[in-house]
């Protein structure tokens, strides 16, 4: 298991290694309204994924075990289909993005989605490589794109960049269809019946777990909006800045909760799942604590120079971010926890918790202090939403605080892990 754990975080570091060098040829090129730019149409694309994963998302790693893949395959495709479609309507209608960028969002949520459902099909069968190597495709494809286009072709406009995300996107759908291919085989067509008994699961335990997804997403990124309403967008790309640097930390939390959750998902021992749970905490929680202190010491001159001039309060930004982005390390892995065991209710009661704090607070310190207040009510609804998983634990496990607290046998974990 470790050593997916670390194949998860060298996959996933590289990943945010490049996807930070993109959010410096972003910043740039284009400046912080372009930065902006690429901060809503990447947040939109993100809301329309989320939809599509009621159906299509981690519930799969669940039923995986449990049904045929083809079968939880078609009705995966269909539904991130219907969701495009209504997306394109709803964003049309009400006006949320620019006009101009609204068949592109759509386009582009179908192609990440189909890429996004044969990732999670393989992470069921624990082809953890397979699937990080999928993932690690799309920005690698993205940043070499945008310096073609940037260098080589001069195209400093913001189509350039929807552009990269097209390639990177199909390029990425082919690799996960290979790996499908490899996996699983021959696909089939099966009775209707057996299509109607998975869309039930599917729905009752996607429903469930997806919802956590969606008001976990509401309460990560809905500050953009709130940013772009009342302060335009140079300020969602200042903002955007700083919490992609902070949330990079949790690559080590999601490196280990991808790991835990496919194994836990295929294990029916309780008690070896609570245990492993709170073991992994400890070692993310530690780890994520080291990475933050470098972030929070580097001056702001680094980031000017970094991003660009202007670009001053990315730094503000990380500090007060750096709190609740430590404190959610409870939430990813306690959250996984409950999703590997079915018990997707409990995230998502935990999730509409954090975002309806965030909601208030949004509404009341965005328009007086601009990226500062959206940074102090994000960190606010981490920390909520990770204290209500923590409290449904404890209750479930009867684990005491001490456990949680590193001993001998954690340390030479942690030891072992930073060794290999």
């Amino acid at each position: 298991m470790i050593s997916k754990i670390l194949n998860t975080f060298g996959t996933r570091s590289l990943s945010a290694m490049i996807n930070f060098l993109i959010a410096i040829v972003v910043s740039q090129y284009l400046g912080p309204e372009g930065k902006g730019e690429q901060g809503i149409i990447i947040a939109t694309i993100a809301f329309v994924l989320v939809f599509s994963n009621l159906v299509g998302g981690g519930t799969l790693v669940y039923l995986v075990p449990r049904y045929k893949s083809s079968v939880l395959l078609l009705p995966s495709y269909l539904w991130s289909l219907l969701i495009s479609i209504f997306a394109f309507g709803i964003l049309f209608i009400f006006k949320i993005v620019d006009q101009q960028f609204i068949l592109h969002i759509s386009a582009l949520s179908v192609l990440n989605s189909f890429t996004n459902i044969h990732s999670t099909l393989l992470i069921g069968r624990e082809k953890i490589k397979a699937a990080n190597m999928v993932s690690l495709v799309q920005p690698l494809v993205i940043i070499l794109s945008l310096l073609v286009y940037f260098l080589l072709l001069n195209n400093w406009t913001i189509a350039a960049y929807i552009h990269a995300l097209y390639i990177s996107f199909g390029f990425s759908l082919f690799i996960s269809i290979i790996y499908m291919a490899k996996t699983f085989g021959k696909m089939s067509i099966h009775p209707l019946r057996e299509y109607t008994i998975v869309l039930k699961e599917l729905f009752r335990l996607g429903f469930m777990n997806q919802m956590a997804h969606i008001t976990q997403m509401m309460s990560f990124r809905l500050s953009y909006y709130f940013l772009d309403i009342y302060h335009g967008e140079a300020s969602v790309g200042i903002y955007s800045n700083g919490i992609q640097i902070m949330e990079s930390i949790w690559l080590i939390s999601k490196s280990i909760s991808l790991v835990q959750y496919a194994r836990i998902a295929n294990t029916e021992d309780r008690q070896y799942s609570q245990q492993l749970s709170v073991k992994l905490l400890k070692a993310g929680f530690f780890i994520s604590l080291i990475c933050i202190v470098p972030l929070l010491l580097l001056p702001e001159a680094f980031y000017l120079f970094m991003f660009g001039e202007g670009f001053v309060g990315v730094k503000e930004v990380i500090w007060i971010l750096a709190p609740g982005v430590l404190v959610y390390n409870f939430s990813i892995i306690l959250g996984h926890y409950f999703s590997g065991t079915g018990k997707y209710h409990i995230n998502t009661i935990a999730s509409s918790i954090g975002l309806a704090v965030s909601i208030v607070l949004f509404t009341v310190l965005i328009p007086p202090y601009v990226t500062l207040g959206a940074g102090i009510a994000t960190s606010i609804s981490y920390a909520v939403t990770s204290f209500v998983v923590l409290l449904f634990f404890l209750r479930e496990t009867k684990i005491g605080p001490r456990s949680f607290l590193l001993n001998t046998e954690d340390l030479n974990v942690l030891r072992s892990l930073f060794k290999r």
